[in-house]
């Protein structure tokens, strides 16, 4: 009679924290979510951001900036990195892409590899 491994379940959540620094001020967000709501909110982030143009309001910019933030960090963590940035969502974009493109990728990737073993 052959016995079967126990299989351990996990949802390969995206665990991480960020520290940023600038100047003398810092803040640390902590990542804590699904992949695949992840990826499926990054994509709708990007979509957003593709849609602002020179004509875009400020608050159009902070929105999208928000959500794209809120994706990664969640709504408070976003609205605090906002806050941290003092309102401007130019800020907010590029330390939310660099994050992304220098660790979050990567984190995704090794959570997806997970999930398909």
């Amino acid at each position: 009679m052959f016995r079967r491994k126990s299989q351990t379940l996990s949802l390969n959540r995206v665990y991480d924290s960020v520290p940023i620094r600038e100047g003398d001020s810092m803040i640390t967000l902590r990542v804590n979510s699904d992949v695949n709501r992840l990826v499926a909110g990054i994509t709708q982030a990007q979509k957003r951001m593709r849609e602002l143009n020179a004509d875009s309001t400020e608050a159009e910019q902070k929105d999208a900036a928000l959500y794209f933030a809120a994706v990664i960090f969640g709504q408070d963590q976003a609205e605090a990195l906002l806050d941290f940035y003092q309102d401007d969502p130019g800020c907010v974009f590029l330390i939310c892409g660099q994050y992304f493109t220098k660790r979050l990728a990567k984190l995704i990737e090794n959570a997806q590899r997970k999930m398909r073993v």
